[in-house]
C-alpha cells in the first residue's frame, strides 16, 4: 500500500472492516519506494500499537485495519493456493518426458516442504478463528443480557425513553456489528475448509511447439546489369 493513500488518514480515527474504531492513526512508517510497511496507532490512555502493512486494507475508498485472525486467513490462503497449484503442475510435468526427472523431483520436494509448513499454518489460523467466534458469542450473550435489563429498568420506569432510545440503538448496532464479524469468519472458515478438500486448478501443458520450416525454394538473384 502507498503512503500517498495512507497519509489522508493521519490524525484520524481509523475502522476495522466491521466498524469498530481500532484507534488514531498517528505515524506511517514506510520505505525510500514510498511503500507502507507499518503504522502507529494511539488506542488511548497513552497506549500505542505498531500495525504491520499486512493487516492494512481499503473499504469505500477509506483505509481500514483488519483483525489478525483476516490478516492471517487471507495469507495462509494466497500462499497455499499457489503451493497447491505449484505441486498440481510438477505432478503433470513429472509424467512428461520433455523434462529433467530430477529436476522436477527436486521442485516437487521443496513445494511439498513449503506446503506441510503452510498447513501447519491453516490449522492454526483455522483455530483462531473458531476461538474468535466463541468470543463473539459471548459478547452477543452479554449484549442480550443488557438489552433485557435495559428494558426491564425502562418499563418500570427508572430511566427516560430518551436515555433507553440512545443505549437500545448503541446495543443494536454492536449487535450488528458482531453478526457480521460472525459471518465473515464462517465464510473464511468454510473458505479454508474448502481449498483443503478439492484439487487445485491448473492449465493444461502447452502444446509443443514445432520449428519453423525451413524453405527449400531457391533464391533467385539477377547478375545484370
Amino acid at each position: 500500500m502507498e503512503i500517498s493513500f495512507v497519509e489522508q488518514f493521519v490524525g484520524s480515527h481509523v475502522q476495522d472492516p466491521f466498524g469498530r474504531v481500532v484507534g488514531t492513526l498517528v505515524s506511517v512508517y514506510s520505505n525510500i519506494d514510498g511503500e507502507v510497511e507499518a503504522v502507529e496507532l494511539a488506542l488511548g490512555e497513552n497506549k500505542f500499537t505498531t500495525v504491520p502493512a499486512e493487516r492494512l486494507g481499503k473499504k469505500d475508498g477509506k483505509l481500514v485495519i483488519m483483525p489478525l485472525w483476516m490478516s492471517e486467513a487471507r495469507s495462509v490462503y494466497r500462499k497455499l493456493d499457489t503451493a497447491m497449484r505449484r505441486l498440481k503442475a510438477l505432478e503433470t510435468m513429472s509424467n512428461n518426458d520433455d523434462f529433467n526427472p530430477d529436476l522436477v523431483a527436486e521442485a516437487k520436494k521443496k513445494v511439498e516442504q513449503q506446503m506441510s509448513k503452510l498447513k501447519e499454518r491453516l490449522a492454526d489460523v483455522k483455530r483462531m478463528i473458531r476461538e474468535r467466534i466463541n468470543e463473539l458469542e459471548d459478547q452477543m450473550i452479554q449484549m442480550e443480557k443488557a438489552l433485557v435489563n435495559l428494558q426491564m429498568s425502562y418499563i418500570a420506569g427508572e430511566i427516560s425513553e430518551r436515555r433507553y432510545q440512545q443505549a437500545a440503538a448503541t446495543i443494536r448496532q454492536q449487535k450488528e456489528i458482531v453478526n457480521e464479524e460472525k459471518r465473515a469468519l464462517k465464510e473464511w472458515l468454510e473458505k479454508l475448509e474448502r481449498l483443503e478438500r478439492e484439487p487445485a486448478e491448473v492449465r493444461e501443458q502447452p502444446k509443443a511447439v514445432e520449428p519453423p520450416q525451413t524453405s527449400t525454394t531457391p533464391i533467385m538473384i539477377d547478375l545484370q546489369d
